[in-house]
């Protein structure tokens, strides 16, 4: 929705100033852009960081948005650019936005070195900007310091959890080796099965979102533990409904919401399949996935 909102603003805007015949104005380097907001706020100055929204536009139609990735992009407004380097659109254009500002920078495509997939049928390409936040050169370390150390505590809480999640493991997999774990387990049509320890109140995972999840995978056979991301201190990023994981992956945490603990069994259909993933999965291996979903975004 939000993604929606913004575009339709900016196109609004765009199709507003269309109405009143927008400015188009041009960099020092001679890059044609539109400024539909301008706040009157202080401007970034060399060695600053600006993180902005983008969408990459082929006329009307969006082929890229920076609201599909878990933190905004951003970059460093460069000093005196090297000679030899070509200048850069959206920093000359960002030089000139402040805090809540937004532009339309047009980039003939014929100035790259090839079409980008998308716009194989244009002369241009729309770049929609949003300015989100500016932050001093030293602002920046300090957060990224700040990041640093509050990743290294969570790394720990992780660890110091690993005893608790594989005693949970084990006892699940005793009970679906068993056949007692009756009502909690569930099936789809596909062959998945997936117990629910614990349900989450945060957004529906589904494709085109985001998701970290942290894990921890077994041999449904033997119990005999492949890879987990608790030993490392660090959950995955998940963009789901682009193939990065096997199927099973993809189905399963696609039913949970933000925050659910859950155990996925995937058949070898929706796993590795016949050939396994050598050495440490075998053939036509069930796997069993203990996943515990953060954010779904």
């Amino acid at each position: 929705m939000r993604i929606q909102l913004l575009f339709i603003l900016l196109v609004g805007v765009t199709l507003a100033s269309c109405q009143q015949e927008p400015t188009i104005q041009t960099t020092p380097s001679g890059f044609e852009y539109i400024l539909h907001t301008d706040n009157g706020g202080e401007k970034p100055v060399a060695g600053d960081y600006v993180s902005f929204h983008a969408y990459m536009r082929n006329g009307d139609s969006v082929i890229y948005s920076s609201r599909d990735q878990p933190k905004p992009p951003f970059l460093q407004i460069p000093g005196e650019a090297p000679a030899n380097r070509p200048p850069n659109p959206l920093e000359e254009v960002m030089q000139l936005m402040g805090m809540g500002d937004s532009a339309t920078v047009m980039i003939a495509i014929d100035t790259l070195d090839q079409k980008p997939k998308g716009f194989e049928d244009t002369d241009v390409m729309y770049y929609d900007l949003v300015i989100a936040d500016i932050k001093s050169a030293q602002q920046q370390a300090d957060e990224q310091n700040a990041q640093m150390e509050e990743a290294k505590r969570q790394a720990e809480e992780l660890k110091e959890r690993l005893p608790e999640v594989e005693a949970l493991v084990q006892e699940t997999l005793e009970s679906y080796q068993n056949n007692t774990l009756g009502d909690q387990l569930q099936e789809t049509g596909s062959g998945l099965k997936y117990v629910i320890h614990e349900e989450g109140d945060g957004a529906q995972a589904a494709p085109g979102k985001v998701v970290g999840v942290h894990y921890y995978g077994v041999l449904a056979e033997d119990g005999e533990r492949f890879d987990d991301s608790f030993s490392r201190g660090q959950p995955i990023d998940l963009p789901l409904g682009q193939g990065r994981v096997i199927p099973g992956w993809e189905e399963g945490i696609a039913l949970f919401k933000g925050g659910t603990k859950a155990t996925l069994f995937i058949p070898a259909p929706l796993g590795y399949g016949e050939a396994g993933s050598p050495p440490t999965i075998p053939g036509g291996a069930e796997l069993m996935f203990y996943v515990e979903l953060g954010e779904v975004q």
